[in-house]
């Protein structure tokens, strides 16, 4: 799969919006839809690689998948770990359970504990990677079941009617059943939709299936970052938004990787091409590992402008420093071929 700039810059996008949610700047109350861009964005471009593979070796290699997004993935976020370890006692003495939180989000099982009341309090945001390390363990393999298809459409029709399904889970779940908006941001269960639809039109592009022409015309383009603008305008503690809200973000998500893969030489593609919103985009990994907890410390006595600008500062350091000194060293060195890899068809 060749190299987007422009999927660079929408992480970009994605990163920003949620770090002017986390630094409480006032006006765009639900700035955390760009959780859902990095969601529909991952099951995209996972999708994609996994077809190529499929495609070019008749196989997937899972061993490899599986080390490659460990290698991707825990680099840095063991070196949060070690600055939580070395700075949290210090920053929060009156917290007693530095050590339970550690150990929650190392072992990538934050959402889970805060559904059961027992999150990582100042690494609240570790939930989500919890979330999309499930997705990478479970995908592959459904994945593989739905190639065993032998039928690139049913195959497509299978996976996004349980995305569909998903998503009226979780509707229900709320709006029948009383299942409270706090405890559905953080559940597997109702988060799964974003990935599961990125995942159907990566599967649908990397196929090679037609695309209709009237979906890439630029009204639809316009009304999809409308879509994104107003939900992050409107309040997150509020079940409608995920019960409705969210889906239509990720349809939004849908139509604008539709319109980058398809009009490559649009402005669009180009304005997200530009080359500061893909650096940030590339460190966007490390911007949301190392924001958190520094943003939460500073909220406690200082203003939301001086939290987000400091907060941001101390990230993006830190995010640079990860980017050139740990990721990318270590992209290098996983790329080297394995003497012994297992295949499974």
């Amino acid at each position: 799969m060749p190299y987007s700039p422009a999927l660079d810059g929408l992480r970009a996008i994605a990163v920003l919006l949620v770090l002017l949610f986390h630094g409480r700047m006032p006006g765009i109350p639900g700035a955390n839809v760009g959780v859902d861009v990095f969601f529909v964005l991952s099951g995209y471009l996972i999708t994609r690689i996994l077809l190529a593979e499929h495609r070019a070796a008749g196989c997937i290699d899972l061993r490899r998948f599986y080390r490659q997004r460990l290698l991707r993935l825990t680099p840095p976020l063991l070196l949060l770990l070690l600055l939580y370890a070395l700075c949290a006692p210090l920053l929060w003495p009156d917290y007693y359970f530095h050590v339970r939180d550690w150990v929650v989000v190392l072992i990538y099982q934050a959402d889970l504990a805060l559904v059961f009341g027992m999150g990582p309090l100042n690494m609240l945001h570790a939930w989500s990677l919890g979330i999309e390390e499930r997705f990478y363990l479970l995908w592959p393999l459904a994945l593989l079941g739905l190639l065993a298809l032998r039928n690139l459409r049913v195959a497509l029709t299978v996976l996004l009617a349980s995305a569909l399904l998903a998503g009226l889970w979780r509707m229900a779940a709320m709006q029948l059943w009383d299942v409270s908006s706090g405890e559905a941001y953080y559940r597997f269960d109702m988060r799964i939709t974003g990935l599961m639809l990125g995942a159907c039109l990566g599967m649908w592009i990397g196929s090679g299936l037609p695309v209709p022409e009237y979906l890439l015309r630029r009204h639809r383009l316009a009304l999809a970052w409308l879509v994104l603008l107003a939900v992050a305008l409107y309040p997150t503690d509020d079940k409608g938004r995920l019960s409705f809200g969210l889906p239509l973000v990720e349809v939004a998500m849908l139509y604008i990787l539709l319109w980058l893969h398809f009009r490559p030489p649009g402005l669009l593609s180009r304005a997200l091409a530009w080359r500061p919103l893909v650096y940030v985009g590339q460190l966007s990994y490390g911007l949301y590992l190392f924001h958190y907890p520094a943003m939460e410390y500073l909220k406690l006595q200082h203003p939301w402008w001086l939290t987000l600008s400091a907060g941001t500062g101390v990230a993006f350091v830190l995010a640079v420093f990860s980017h050139h000194l740990v990721e990318r060293p270590i992209r290098r060195w996983r790329k080297r071929p394995m003497r012994a890899l297992v295949s499974l068809t």
